[in-house]
């Protein structure tokens, strides 16, 4: 008891000595935290809603007008067969027009004055690997039934570029907040350090081991991390809603923004203030000892 008295009351004169330098350590811890946590979010949600909107892309086949239904049945039983090919969907000529009247209202007087439908059959084809969803494209284009053959071939590619680039980034600023919080936190325990350097060599004097030296250290830098970590939380709330709109300013095409879970992004952020904390208190308690 005693023991955990005293290594509280050394935590408090440290903070108590060296709150101008603590203040600025928290500071940019914070501006880690938030660097991280936002780019995340952000790239969390990227990441998610790129993949939803890559899984949406798919071939559109249209038949030519004068097909005999058999004709057709017998061109997508073939498609189906093809290697690569997950699933076929069959529009017919009445549905489309349907569609078409339900997505343009205005132009419906004008479809019905037409003395027949002049909208095609078409086929929508989910493939397994987008990779190859041009080779698809230049077999199903061969056949005679087959009128014109519609994939998004650059915006796959542009996808998948963005998949990489997100992964990139992450990546790269977790391991620059990773230095700076290391960096950070072993530069303030050295100056503490230094400030009670005679402290120190008392309490070795008097036979105070190293544990009970350190404590207190390690004690003020994991206060500074939770601080920081305490603060962010509010920032990244704000930083949450804002997000939604970044991110369909990036993807204007996509009708759905994923969500992110954020009390799991705060318990890793938490983990990762009280780990790197520590890594940087010990490495600057190798002097003590």
């Amino acid at each position: 008891m005693y023991r955990l008295l005293h290594i509280l009351k050394q935590f408090f004169l440290i903070l108590k000595e060296s709150k101008k330098a603590i203040f600025i350590s928290i500071i940019f811890l914070l501006i880690g935290l938030i660097t991280l946590g936002s780019s995340y979010i952000v790239g969390r949600k990227l990441f998610r809603t790129s993949l939803t909107l890559k899984d949406t892309i798919s071939i559109t086949v249209f038949f030519k007008l004068d097909n005999t239904e058999e004709e057709t049945n017998k061109c997508l039983d073939v498609i189906k067969e093809i290697d690569g090919v997950k699933n076929v969907t069959y529009i017919q000529k009445e549905q489309a027009k349907e569609d078409f009247e339900r997505l343009f209202p205005q132009y419906k007087d004008v479809i019905a004055a037409l003395p027949e439908n002049p909208l095609p059959s078409t086929a929508k084809i989910e493939i397994d690997d987008l990779s190859i969803g041009g080779k698809i494209v230049d077999i199903i284009a061969t056949f005679p039934v087959v009128d014109v053959v519609i994939f998004s071939e650059d915006l796959a590619k542009k996808i998948d570029k963005l998949i990489n680039l997100i992964w990139f980034l992450f990546i790269s600023i977790l391991l620059v907040v990773a230095l700076e919080f290391i960096f950070t936190v072993q530069s303030i325990t050295s100056l503490t350090i230094d400030l009670r350097k005679m402290d120190i060599k008392v309490m070795k004097l008097v036979g105070a081991d190293n544990v009970f030296i350190e404590i207190p250290f390690i004690l003020l830098s994991l206060f500074s991390a939770l601080v920081a970590w305490s603060i962010s939380i509010f920032v990244l709330q704000k930083i949450n809603g804002w997000s939604s709109g970044i991110v369909q300013n990036l993807l204007p095409f996509s009708s759905k923004i994923s969500d992110v879970n954020t009390v799991q992004i705060y318990s890793v952020l938490l983990v990762f203030s009280v780990v790197m904390s520590l890594i940087g208190s010990v490495i600057s308690l190798r002097r003590v000892k």
